[in-house]
């Protein structure tokens, strides 16, 4: 069969926009169908457009989606069945309401994909009955919705037998800028507005060390690596095998994964750190981690069932600092313990322990949560457009304050934190401590002193900025680069940040929200939003 796939863009600015990292449920579906004889394309759209001239030739399109991109999914499933064409959505979002799904696709797959997906090209070439496959929602001969029973979680043994996604398969693959990889399913904790519980259960799958480190041989020259995991330190022991193992065979890109501020303690009780697994993360080549931090008021740290508190965040940052490695804290605010003033504490919070680079986006009920459930329950929906439910737009009734003051609260924190004044400072003290490399490497390194001339011009045209550190890179040493580009990237981050900030509050669907928000609490809230 010709299979297509799709991973769609959410409507309007988004804060991972610029990641341009596909999920990696899709390259993973791609290769085994791929290897199973079809023939599979995949289209993310932050990295190219949908060629629908190729999709019209096809035997299946399938969909992944989140909630933010649900919307957007069943706007081109539609477009598909229109030209006659079978169609399946997967994803968190659907797998919770699919009975939403099948008002706008044929198939939808539930939970894990990686069997379901398989037997269904099997029944669409009728080699089996959609009555026999687990996950599996459709509508039957007279038109009403079947759900078969749910098909249980993949077991440890089953998971590590999955072979590595296939990356090649996505159109336009040479422009991520990091390469993705999975290495472990599930996550032990039960935050309560997280839906990889629901989805992919409490029982963390690990794939073998040395197939993760076959994979990164694979990705060798292919520079920086994100790790996948939701939790990347799980067991420590399986942990430090990995890293140890990436040293020893000199696989040692940069890169960054997502982690809990617990991560750094080798006894939480009395506070002792983990020096030997920080050691390791340093040498093995983490230049940033991604922890979800979600709150500085400790009432809100008990309600989302985090299980930290805010002195682990705070001495996460500094023992992290310590071993050289950045730190991007992601918080959500808008608990129904957070008041207005939330948003100040939180930004003075970040700003007072350095915290590299944040984001504050505020709690949003996604299907398939506790949060969500209670939510509906108590009538505190604004919206069902599932657009808006990327944690950029306030779509619930807090408890201690108006929708327009979470939105506004958040909207200035961020800008209170990505400051120009802020990016300047971080520049300017870097500049300072680092003043004797800088003017040795203008001394030694010619092609960079004959490149400089350029690089000012460039700098000054907004649309040619991006193309700086290419020019800086191709004209220094490997170590060189890396020093310099330690020094630059947090306050390179910073102003991205705040031009993010800018771009977002002067787009037209953002003001549209905002006005709405604004007529919802009356006219003592029109204040024009500030991003100075």
């Amino acid at each position: 069969m010709k299979i297509r796939f799709i991973e769609p863009r959410a409507p309007g600015l988004n804060v991972f926009d610029r990641a341009l990292l596909p999920r990696l449920g899709l390259p993973l579906l791609g290769r085994l169908l791929a290897e199973r004889g079809h023939d599979v394309r995949i289209y993310v759209e932050t990295l190219a457009p949908v060629d629908w001239a190729d999709l019209a030739q096809a035997d299946l399109v399938g969909f992944s989606s989140t909630t933010a991109t649900t919307p957007t999914a069943y706007e081109m499933a539609g477009r598909v069945r229109d030209l006659g064409i079978p169609t399946v959505i997967g994803g968190s979002h659907v797998t919770f309401l699919p009975d939403e799904a099948l008002a706008h696709c044929d198939f939808v797959v539930r939970r894990e994909g990686q069997v379901t997906l398989l037997e269904l090209v099997d029944a669409l070439e009728g080699r089996t009955d959609l009555a026999h496959i687990a996950g599996l929602s459709y509508h039957d001969a007279a038109g009403q919705p079947v759900h078969n029973p749910d098909r249980p979680p993949c077991t440890q043994e089953q998971f590590a037998a999955l072979p590595a996604p296939d990356l090649r398969l996505i159109v336009g693959h040479e422009r991520m800028t990091n390469v993705p990889i999975m290495t472990q399913w599930g996550c032990p904790y039960a935050c309560d507005f997280c839906a990889v519980i629901r989805m992919f259960g409490r029982l963390v799958r690990a794939r073998p060390v040395e197939d993760v480190l076959a994979e990164l041989e694979m990705y060798r020259d292919r520079g920086a690596v994100f790790f996948y995991d939701d939790n990347f330190v799980v067991d420590k022991t399986r942990t430090r095998a990995l890293l140890r193992g990436m040293i020893e065979r000199g696989l040692t890109p940069p890169w960054s994964a997502q982690m809990r501020a617990g991560a750094v303690y080798k006894d939480k009780r009395s506070g002792e750190l983990d020096h030997e697994l920080l050691g390791l993360m340093r040498a093995s080549g983490c230049t940033m981690v991604y922890c979800g931090f979600e709150s500085v008021n400790p009432d809100t740290l008990t309600i989302y069932n985090k299980h930290q508190d805010v002195r682990d965040i705070r001495e996460s940052v500094r023992a992290f600092h310590d071993y050289g490695i950045h730190v991007h804290g992601m918080f959500v605010l808008g608990a129904d313990t957070d008041g207005v003033g939330i948003f100040r504490r939180t930004a003075d919070f970040a700003l007072r322990n350095e915290i590299d680079t944040v984001q504050f986006l505020m709690l949003i009920p996604i299907p398939g949560t506790p949060l969500y459930e209670r939510v509906v329950e108590q009538g505190r929906l604004l919206t069902n457009d599932w657009s808006l439910y990327d944690g950029h737009h306030c779509v619930t009734q807090p408890a201690l304050m108006s929708p327009y003051e979470l939105q506004m609260g958040t909207i200035r924190a961020m800008a209170r934190f990505y400051s120009a004044r802020q990016a300047l400072r971080l520049l300017v003290s870097g500049v300072a401590r680092n003043l004797p490399f800088l003017l040795k490497l203008l001394w030694r390194e010619r092609g960079l002193r004959l490149q400089l001339p350029r690089v000012a011009l460039l700098s000054l045209i907004p649309t040619r900025r991006s193309e700086v550190l290419d020019i800086i890179r191709g004209a220094l040493p490997r170590e060189s680069w890396k020093r310099l580009q330690d020094m630059l990237v947090v306050p390179l981050l910073r102003l991205y940040g705040r031009n993010h900030i800018r771009q977002w509050t002067r787009q037209a669907r953002s003001r549209a929200y905002l006005d709405y928000l604004r007529r919802l609490v009356g006219p003592r809230h029109r204040r024009a939003p500030s991003t100075s």
